[in-house]
């Protein structure tokens, strides 16, 4: 799975800012890397270094157009709160009938073996079910927790979902069924839509680092599909014919 560079704006790789008031201010670093490869259009990665109580790792693959992966998603944040984790590969086929996601597969095996340690985080929004598997892992720590406890519950997780998906990616094949094709690339860009529209990390990185910073983040790197402009897509997708 040869790897080759994502083009981002080298202004959106990497910002720094303070944040806190006083003797309490520090700084907080963002870092962006960004790559692709033939199976997958983008795999990106935003790390947010804020101190023990901010501490946030956004990495997210998704597939080429052309292919009936799911995306993966992990989103692991610190806030002095508490903890919070989401794990899943978001279907780009109906979870009903893809073979990814019937009982006994890498998926559900991997999310039976954490969920005991990572117990559910409360209910989502029913607009934003559709976009997450049956395997979906979500879960909030609390903030007493050390940072060993959370390491080994989180880790683990992370690393078995991730391997779990690099096979999926290793063994794809391009789609021969063009009513297929369709379906997994429109379902990859709503899914990319709503995160987008809808990303609950918007006001924390306003908030530390400008709107104009925040939202070109957002539509040029971490959800850059539904903004790649019609010319852009449709290139995409007739990459993904030939």
């Amino acid at each position: 799975m040869a790897q080759r560079p994502y083009p981002v704006d080298e202004q959106l790789l990497h910002c720094e800012t303070l944040s806190g008031a006083g003797k309490r201010q520090q700084p907080v670093r963002l870092k962006v890397r960004a790559f692709s490869s033939d199976a997958l259009r983008q795999v990106r990665m935003a790390h947010i270094e804020g101190g023990s109580s901010l501490q946030v790792l956004n990495f997210c693959a998704f597939p080429a157009l052309e292919y009936g992966l799911p995306a993966f998603a992990a989103d692991l944040v610190t806030l002095p709160g508490g903890h919070l984790i989401a794990i899943d590969w978001a279907p780009t086929l109906d979870p009903a009938v893809d073979a990814t996601f019937a009982p006994g597969g890498a998926l559900a095996t991997a999310y039976a073996r954490h969920r005991e340690s990572l117990p559910d985080g409360g209910p989502l929004p029913e607009t934003a079910t559709r976009f997450f598997s049956p395997y979906f892992l979500w879960s909030r720590l609390p903030t007493p927790e050390s940072d060993a406890a959370i390491n080994e519950a989180v880790l683990p997780a992370f690393e078995d979902y991730l391997r779990g998906y690099l096979d999926l990616v290793k063994a794809a094949e391009p789609l021969d069924d063009p009513s297929a094709m369709n379906a997994a690339r429109d379902r990859q860009l709503a899914y990319a839509t709503y995160r987008a529209e809808e990303d609950p990390a918007r006001p924390m990185l306003t908030r530390l680092f400008g709107e104009t910073f925040a939202e070109r983040l957002i539509r040029e790197v971490l959800f850059d599909l539904p903004y790649a402009g019609q010319d852009a897509l449709q290139q995409l997708m007739r990459e993904g014919e030939e």
